[in-house]
């Protein structure tokens, strides 16, 4: 029931991004070029059943498709909680749609799926639910961009982690 609701709702902010991104006009100026990506990205993510904050990492790979579409696969570490008893981590796979803002400065939403593992010493619970996020992402030269970003993981063994996080991707 929860995936269903998930499903829908994620299906939902596809649709919604990939309108949005089909309606931007084709001669606007904008930082995503197709091509291959690589980033890594740090920052803080918030555990709403712990209410506990904890340093986050991830790092990934992509390709747009289009100046204005996308796809992501990475690894995301959500932080060690309880004083580093229980660990949350996983891998995603997302939808990213661009909004120009400037010739180097793109609005981005994401959305897609996290293949998560929560474990401890003794024991594991792993699940696929969905995430989605949203940020801004500067060029800063032709090969290297910046990347400011909010993401949720919903249902994460039960409840929603939040990132917040900066990232450094490599365009070749």
């Amino acid at each position: 029931m929860i995936f269903t609701k998930s499903l829908k709702s994620s299906t939902l902010l596809l649709s919604l991004g990939m309108s949005i991104a089909a309606v931007v006009p084709v001669n606007s100026a904008q930082a995503a070029q197709p091509g291959a990506y690589i980033g890594v990205g740090a920052g803080s993510a918030h555990d709403e059943i712990l209410n506990e904050d904890e340093s986050a990492f991830k790092f990934y790979g992509g390709v747009n498709l289009t100046p204005h579409i996308g796809l992501e696969l990475g690894y995301v570490d959500l932080g060690s909680y309880i004083n580093g008893v229980l660990t949350q981590d996983g891998i995603s796979y997302e939808l990213i749609g661009y909004i120009p803002v400037s010739s180097n400065i793109d609005l981005y939403g994401r959305a897609g799926f996290f293949d998560w593992e929560v474990a401890t010493s003794f024991s594991s619970n792993t699940g696929t639910d969905t995430t989605f996020g949203v940020g801004i992402q500067a060029q800063l030269e032709e090969h290297l961009s910046l990347r400011g970003e909010y993401q949720t993981f919903l249902d994460v063994d039960g409840g929603d982690v939040d990132l917040y996080s900066a990232s450094l991707n490599l365009h070749f």
